[in-house]
């Protein structure tokens, strides 16, 4: 599990400060945490969150928001994953987590008022005993929320769903984001 909350030993050690406050780009660093969870799956190493900061800034992927689909998903092929930003409809979310994982786009701690996107987390499966009416989705959020929270019924989770996502190949015989 990777943290958007980037530690201050990680950040001095690989020049985070060249960047700017630690707290504000943790605040954006979701992308970059989901993106080294993809990375420790399916290679089993990756940069540190810092080092994917440096990298997202060089290749203008961040903006004042987070970091922009296409640019999260050109950065894993360049680390080695193929991955595609595309629109993915959450009818198809279960589908597609029986080959590999996901990064898509939601809200924050999943709320149901509406609000969309904006927070990337990495899904990585489904409950197979959960109903199909509603099963339950796995993920991997690297906020503080996701500390204690890693599953969600796929009608919570597509309440705050933008419907966009990063995929991904066929996860074989490596780790689990």
């Amino acid at each position: 599990m990777c943290r958007q909350l980037i530690p201050l030993e990680e950040w001095d050690a690989h020049g985070g400060w060249t960047l700017g406050d630690r707290l504000e780009w943790s605040n954006r660093a979701c992308g970059m945490a989901a993106l080294r969870m993809i990375l420790l799956a399916y290679t089993g190493q990756a940069p540190t969150v810092t080092e994917l900061l440096h990298l997202a800034v060089k290749h203008e992927v961040m903006t004042a928001r987070g970091a922009i689909h296409a640019g999260i998903a050109d950065m894993a092929a360049e680390l080695g994953v193929p991955g595609r930003a595309e629109p993915v409809d959450a009818a198809d979310l279960v589908g597609r987590l029986n080959d590999a994982p996901l990064i898509i786009s939601v809200t924050e701690q999943l709320p149901t008022d509406g609000r969309t996107g904006g927070h990337l987390i990495v899904a990585r499966g489904h409950d197979v005993g959960s109903t199909a009416d509603d099963p339950v989705i796995l993920f991997r959020d690297p906020s503080s929320w996701g500390q204690h929270n890693d599953r969600a019924p796929l009608s919570r989770l597509t309440s705050s769903y933008m419907g966009r996502a990063i995929t991904f190949p066929t996860l074989t015989g490596r780790g689990q984001a």
